[in-house]
């Protein structure tokens, strides 16, 4: 066995021995060359078949990844597609945003000029069947798969407004449509703008807002949990908020510094602006052209500190794409923001969450309790049907006719069978109307008007 293994380490090393002085496959300086001919060799020798487009795409990862660089990297069909949409928010598709019920799909928001608010669909609509596919029964990726798709195709969907009864079917012709970048609204006689993304539509989402808001005495600027995005989105509504001649400086091969010239006129009145750790590249940018302008008040945390920009370049379409890293900037006044982030003028930390206690102890969902039974049991039942406004005190611990009423009243709201006896559906049926939702207080946009006030 020993001799047997001596042997086999023996033949491996002539082997390799061989292939190094008689395998050479290209000269050291011809670096396309040394790929294309160790994918030929991968291909004539390997053990297994493997397509050449997968070796393609571990050749491009491979590079990407030798960068040494976060933001270079080499993106597969799907991701590659799924990016480009995210960053521009450019699809096709029929113009809806979405979040998954019970009851179906929920129109969160219709897109201003879209085929869907073509067809009359509103926000609130609930979609119960795409493509005969019951939106109850899928998940959220599968739904947005079903619901966007080529450009000139079309889709068929069945929704309701108000009640099920009211079931509507229309037949939608898919488009290329750019979701929103931003919303706003008037809160505390300010303007609030919250931007999601520097997509596509953001300059005409800013033009929209600041047109609306025109008569508040100030604008909150939201940009927390902002990626960026386009930088031609972002040189397009930086003189809103902006002052100034800058709107920074660029980096490039060499050490090179070349200035961003912008006619920043600004927004005329006060501006508070809103940063967390997740405010990054593009909304970054906008942030220090505002600080060092003094343009505006920042408030938050720390952000993410993305300094530097992609170009996004399609290899082929069942290749995938890569992102590039081209350039990075600084601030106008040159300050860094790769791995640093930015410091807001005010540090104020998010409050978490403050949970309350139930209206009343919750009650175990193992009880069964009926007409005519007595007892502790009895009593937390009612005790809970008070604090839920469903029976009349007190709790006397003795299941009587207004006891029945109150379990009746639950299986009502529920559809369940009303008999009055309690079973574990009516118990969590219960229960749920006695959690109480927690309080969200948001400390940084509450700093925000406390500043704006005092402008």
């Amino acid at each position: 066995m020993k001799r047997w293994r001596v042997m086999a380490g023996s033949l491996l090393a002539v082997v390799l021995v061989l292939s190094l002085a008689v395998g050479t496959v290209a000269q050291a300086n011809d670096a396309f060359g040394i790929v294309v001919e160790v994918m030929r060799l991968v291909q004539r020798e390997y053990w297994q078949e493997i397509s050449a487009n997968t070796l393609i795409q571990g050749a491009l990862k491979g590079i990407m990844e030798s960068l040494g660089d976060r933001n270079s990297r080499f993106m597969p069909p799907v991701e590659h597609t799924q990016f480009i949409e995210h960053v521009t928010g450019a699809f096709g598709g029929i113009g809806v945003a979405v979040e998954v019920t019970p009851n179906g799909l929920l129109l969160t928001r219709v897109f201003r000029n879209s085929p869907a608010a073509r067809a009359g669909l509103m926000a609130g609509d609930v979609i119960l069947l795409v493509e005969r596919q019951d939106t109850r029964h899928l998940q959220l990726q599968e739904i947005t798969g079903l619901l966007r798709g080529e450009v000139g195709t079309p889709v068929t969907l069945s929704y309701f407004r108000g009640q099920v009864a009211n079931l509507h079917t229309v037949t939608i012709v898919r488009e290329r449509v750019v979701a929103p970048s931003a919303s706003w609204r008037e809160h505390e006689g300010f303007g609030y703008i919250f931007i999601e993304r520097f997509g596509e539509g953001l300059a005409e989402d800013i033009t929209l807002a600041l047109r609306e808001l025109a008569h508040t005495r100030g604008i909150i600027l939201d940009m927390r949990g902002c990626p960026g995005g386009l930088m031609s989105s972002l040189e397009a509504i930086a003189p809103r908020f902006a002052r100034g001649q800058l709107l920074g400086q660029i980096l490039s091969r060499g050490g090179r510094r070349d200035p961003i010239p912008m006619a920043g006129q600004g927004l005329g009145r006060p501006l508070a602006v809103l940063v967390d750790g997740r405010t990054a590249s593009a909304a970054e940018m906008l942030t220090g052209a505002i600080q060092d302008s003094e343009s505006g008040f920042v408030i938050g945390t720390r952000t993410f500190g993305k300094g530097t920009v992609q170009r996004i370049h399609t290899v082929a379409r069942d290749i995938g794409g890569v992102s590039i890293t081209v350039l990075g900037y600084l601030t106008p006044n040159g300050r860094v923001i790769d791995g640093q982030g930015l410091e807001p003028n005010l540090v104020v930390q998010p409050v978490p969450p403050q949970f309350l206690p139930p209206l009343a102890p919750l009650v175990p969902n193992d009880l069964v309790l009926r007409p005519g039974d007595r007892g502790e049991n009895v009593k937390k039942l009612q005790a809970a049907l008070i604090a839920a406004g469903l029976m009349s005190g007190p709790a006397s611990g003795h299941f009587d006719w207004q006891t029945r009423l109150g379990v009746i009243r639950v299986q009502h709201r529920e559809g369940l069978h009303a008999d009055g006896v309690t079973s574990p559906e009516v118990i969590a049926a219960l229960n749920a109307l006695l959690v109480r939702p927690p309080i969200h207080r948001d400390a940084q946009l509450e700093a925000a008007v406390e500043w704006l006030r005092r402008q």
